[in-house]
């Protein structure tokens, strides 16, 4: 079963090639948005094994702010962003557990790698908060 990818990107060109960037990465693309309450109530709804946020959105809300709503339902994100200053990535690692930070322009494999890695350590963090619960014995 092929993995979901929720992208969030104002620009749609970006938005776009993305898509067929992830799809030929064998990634299933389930939905493309350009703000942040959508990428929300999207998420919330179809549950994707990631999203890919760019921090600048369309909207009031930027994707930072997304972000942290998407970490409350569990939801791993990986920044996609042209945004490569120290203010915004100490912003984004010290306020949110992110999964990844791509800079723009991306490229094919490290946007594969960075989905690889953040897929599989969301999921062990799910085991990890199942067991806490007690949902799940060791």
């Amino acid at each position: 079963m092929k993995n979901t990818i929720l992208i969030v990107e104002d620009e749609s060109i970006t938005a776009l090639d993305l898509k067929f960037t992830l799809e030929e990465l064998g990634y299933n693309v389930i939905d493309i948005t350009d703000n942040g309450q959508d990428a929300i109530n999207i998420a919330a709804e179809t549950s994707p094994d990631l999203t890919i946020m760019d921090i600048k959105l369309k909207g009031e809300m930027n994707g930072i702010e997304a972000a942290k709503k998407l970490s409350e339902l569990n939801l791993p994100v990986i920044f996609l962003t042209a945004y490569t200053d120290d203010d915004t990535f100490n912003k984004i690692i010290n306020d949110l557990s992110v999964y990844g930070f791509i800079s723009k322009p991306f490229n094919k494999k490290t946007i594969g790698m960075s989905i690889d890695f953040a897929i599989k350590r969301a999921k062990i963090d799910a085991e990890k908060l199942n067991i806490a619960h007690g949902f799940v014995k060791k």
